[in-house]
């Protein structure tokens, strides 16, 4: 497996993988292109007050089989959230998602980032993925369902300088939830 930054050519590709991995958000149709081409997408990033909005493509027999996107906020520079990350279902098992996290990990702190948060939900189909953030360090917090959701929210929290991530629940000023209503969190996870 390679990866690769999102770039015009893997662009319709990953949109393909995202809207088949993530068939309820709709979001990524808007950010993928504004990784590519900022400047194009200039009202994407101020209604949503971000810094900065990048992907990789996750490329293996020449075909895209996952992705991963850093949502950097303008309010919160010293954190990153990683949002539409995973793999095809056809690479899975075979440490590839571990090895592509610890990638993403790695990027964020060499950006001298001190906080990486994602988000997910509760939902069994999640449970491998809970129980990977969970390995590698990452604190959740879960969140009431939002609105037409019978789901809950888990937001984890990875201090990446040595400290623990303050909750984001305490966070001030917080913005979205990668460009979803910020749930309110109710108690950590256990």
């Amino acid at each position: 497996m390679n990866l690769e930054p999102l770039a015009p050519e893997t662009l319709k590709a990953t949109q393909l993988v995202a809207a088949e991995m993530f068939p309820w958000e709709h979001e990524h149709q808007v950010a993928l292109p504004a990784a590519v081409a900022p400047q194009a997408y200039r009202n994407f990033y101020e209604q949503r007050r971000l810094d900065s909005v990048r992907c990789w493509t996750a490329l293996e027999a020449g075909g895209v089989c996952g992705m991963a996107t850093l949502y950097a906020y303008e309010r919160q520079r010293e954190e990153t959230w990683l949002a539409w990350f995973g793999l095809k279902s056809s690479v899975r098992g075979r440490g590839a998602g571990s090895a592509f996290l610890d990638w993403v990990i790695s990027v964020a702190r060499g950006e001298g980032r001190r906080v990486l948060r994602l988000w997910t939900t509760d939902e069994p189909e999640y449970a491998a993925a809970v129980r990977l953030y969970m390995r590698r360090g990452f604190v959740p917090e879960l969140c009431d369902p939002l609105p037409g959701e019978s789901w809950k929210t888990l937001v984890f929290s990875l201090g990446l300088d040595g400290r623990e991530a303050m909750p984001w629940a305490t966070v001030p000023a917080r913005g979205e939830l990668c460009g979803r209503e910020a749930p309110v969190a109710h108690a950590y996870a256990a």
